[in-house]
């Protein structure tokens, strides 16, 4: 038994998963050269955008890194090809996969210069020149750059060999540093009105009922779908049931994994002007412990809940498969009416979605208003949920291989 797991697929997958987790790991130690690395750390660690950016993807923003750009260019790249994707364009679903690859590639270098371009701006003041210029910049500001250019696209190649190899998908590179800055947001919170909290044994008990709550719904809720009978034309027998399910999280955490970081996007935008109209409102509202800040930031949620359900599901491309493999829905007519149907459906799902979503952070959100030290609860409880639905992808996936690694064909 021991060495037929030894020899299996899964054991081969689990061992390549967990080599590019460390591969990550030692990545982010690898300092870029010709910067002060700790007048750099500094400017990092008071910079809430870049720091919530970073845990969210990968990257390492406690100090200029190789990897600290991380998964950031990658996942917006796959993002954006699945926006292009829903506009249904006939010659883009006519290419191959290697194409479509290669067009997610080259999306993702793009953002990788523009967030490097960035990353590079606000440590430049602490960046060791060294004298030469090539057409007119310095040698070690090029090299920082491509750097870390090279690094975002290290780690895109890796996701896309875990995707391959692996098991988990490119979501398990970003455990380590999502359990890394659990307790950093829970002590220190992430700025904007959100602070340092001093833990009583009375507060510690709090947290530790309202984690195990959280914990309990959100594996309940990612589990639940809707599953809606499919028939078959001509066929009727015990083994042509069929069914298509859709998750009421069909958004998945995806919402939780861009909502502080497109909060944080105003206050990063008004330092470039800090005596405008637009950053003194930015000041007074954009923040945790005002209920402007808060109705701003449980919309983003919502919003992007319902933006990522429908780019997961793509109502439109599914009504095609179906129409195209004769399945329907009884009473429902094949084209239009059954993507209307599914629509609706999908609608009422994320909506029920967006409810658990707003109740596990916005309701610390509220409460900080009068007990501050609750504040930080919200941020917990959000990376608690990123955590679960990539370890329930993860464990879906072993559980898979390992009861087809049992089962012998005749």
């Amino acid at each position: 038994m021991k060495n037929k797991f030894i020899h299996s697929e899964l054991f081969s997958k689990v061992l390549f998963t967990l080599m590019m987790v460390v591969l990550m790991e030692l990545g982010r130690q690898i300092v870029i050269p010709s910067l002060d690395s700790s007048m750099s750390r500094q400017v990092l660690e008071a910079s809430p955008l870049l720091r919530n950016l970073s845990a969210l993807t990968g990257g390492q923003a406690n100090y200029p890194s190789l990897f600290s750009v991380g998964l950031g260019p990658y996942m917006t790249g796959m993002i954006l090809f699945q926006a292009i994707q829903l506009l249904d364009i006939d010659e883009l679903n006519k290419i191959n996969d290697y194409k479509r690859g290669m067009i997610q590639r080259w999306i993702s270098f793009v953002i990788a210069l523009l967030q490097t371009l960035q990353f590079i701006y606000t440590i430049r003041e602490h960046i060791n020149f060294s004298g030469i210029k090539v057409w007119g910049i310095d040698y070690n500001l090029i090299v920082a750059f491509f750097v870390l250019v090279a690094g975002a696209m290290i780690v895109a190649w890796m996701s896309d060999m875990i995707t391959k190899y692996g098991i988990g998908g490119s979501g398990v590179l970003i455990l380590p540093g999502m359990i890394d800055s659990i307790p950093r947001v829970l002590l220190y919170g992430q700025g904007l009105g959100s602070g340092a909290v001093f833990f009583t044994p009375k507060l510690w008990l709090v947290l530790i009922i309202s984690v195990a709550v959280v914990v309990i719904f959100t594996i309940f809720i990612n589990k639940a779908e809707l599953r809606i009978p499919l028939q078959r034309p001509f066929v009727q027998n015990d083994f042509s049931e069929s069914y298509l399910p859709i998750r009421v999280l069909a958004a998945g955490s995806m919402p939780f994994m861009f909502t502080t970081t497109v909060f944080m996007i105003p206050s990063y935008i008004g330092s470039f002007v800090p005596e405008g109209e637009f950053n003194r409102f930015v000041q007074n509202y954009v923040a945790f412990d005002n209920p402007v800040g808060i109705l701003i930031y449980c919309s983003i949620i919502v919003f992007l809940g319902y933006v990522f359900s429908f780019m997961n599901f793509q109502t439109e491309r599914l009504t095609k498969n179906l129409k195209k493999s004769g399945d329907y829905i009884f009473n429902v007519v094949p084209g239009t009416a059954t993507r209307h149907y599914l629509n609706q459906r999908l609608f009422h799902l994320s909506t029920v979605a967006n409810i658990f979503f707003l109740i596990i952070v916005g309701t610390p959100l509220i409460v900080g208003l009068y007990l501050p030290e609750i504040t930080n609860f919200a941020f917990v409880f959000a990376n608690i949920l990123i955590l679960i639905t990539i370890i329930d992808t993860t464990m879906d996936q072993f559980k898979t291989m390992y009861l087809r690694m049992h089962y012998d064909l005749l």
